[in-house]
């Protein structure tokens, strides 16, 4: 049965494909682009951060040489908030740079991403949550372990997603926006709507075509397809039909979908017998 549905969903994004074929065309260049960009910089990420947890692995984890990774690996990073060691209880027991000192001695065992790192001792990136800084955030965690294996902790890379994301994916061609398999928005062009989710946020709720849209996004690891919503909201609250594709980037087993969208034509609808924001 769950062969038939892949295949049926398959189907589908195959016959919506064909029927925006020169639409569609338009915008693959700038979801590849977007994808490759984004793909790269996560490839980078999970390499510095494995690298940090080697060195990590001979030295004093509360000491100056620990600091020094920490600060060594958010360098020439502006969207690092901060870089922290928890140990094998998921204490926070360094955080660099200096002004986060104060977050040392949190208790962080209670974020599932941890909870991962600690039981299966396995390098993690997390979903949105909000963490302890006071910002919704992404963690990438690394297992550090001793020369005999001993598992010591993990270090942490905290990262302001937005900030990440932008100059990756703006100034294409085509609009970039960005969802978590939960339907949370990680990344648009409009900040306002960063943060809102795609199935429970009041503001999508008039566009079933928009949130079956953004359903068969989550589901799928690419394809294409089409919704309404607002021009450019909250500038432009004019109703259009847009057309979308869609790929996968992630790291550590977390997915994000890439969806590359452009305007196809503005509806007759007048914009205001939808809800503003």
């Amino acid at each position: 049965m769950k062969k038939l549905i892949m295949l049926f969903v398959g189907i589908i994004i195959f016959v919506t494909a064909s029927a925006f074929a020169t639409d569609v065309g338009d915008i693959m260049p700038s979801l590849k682009a977007a994808k490759q960009a984004v793909d790269t910089t996560l490839a980078e990420i999970g390499t510095d951060i494995q690298a940090a947890a080697k060195a990590l692995s001979g030295t004093d984890l509360k000491g100056d040489a620990a600091r020094k990774i920490l600060n060594d690996l958010r360098k020439y990073r502006p969207y690092v908030i901060d870089c922290s060691i928890i140990d094998p209880n998921g204490i926070k027991i360094t955080v660099e740079p200096a002004e986060y000192k104060q977050y040392e001695g949190q208790n962080r065992s209670d974020l599932p991403h941890v909870m991962s790192l600690l039981k299966n001792k396995k390098p993690v990136m997390s979903n949105v949550y909000h963490s302890a800084e006071g910002i919704h955030a992404v963690t990438v965690g690394y297992p550090i372990f001793s020369d005999k294996g001993e598992f010591l902790g993990a270090v942490r890379m905290l990262i302001r997603h937005e900030d990440f994301l932008k100059p990756l994916v703006e100034d294409k061609p085509c609009r970039i926006w960005i969802i978590q398999k939960n339907g949370l928005i990680v990344y648009d062009a409009d900040p306002e709507e960063i943060g809102k989710n795609m199935f429970s946020d009041p503001i999508f709720s008039p566009f079933e075509d928009l949130i079956s849209f953004s359903k068969t996004v989550v589901a799928s690891k690419n394809g294409a397809g089409s919704y309404s919503f607002y021009v450019n909201a909250p500038k432009d609250k004019t109703l259009a039909e847009k057309i979308a594709v869609w790929d996968t980037v992630g790291l550590y087993g977390t997915e994000w979908r890439v969806v590359a969208m452009e305007i196809n034509k503005k509806l007759d609808q007048p914009a205001a017998a939808a809800p503003a924001k």
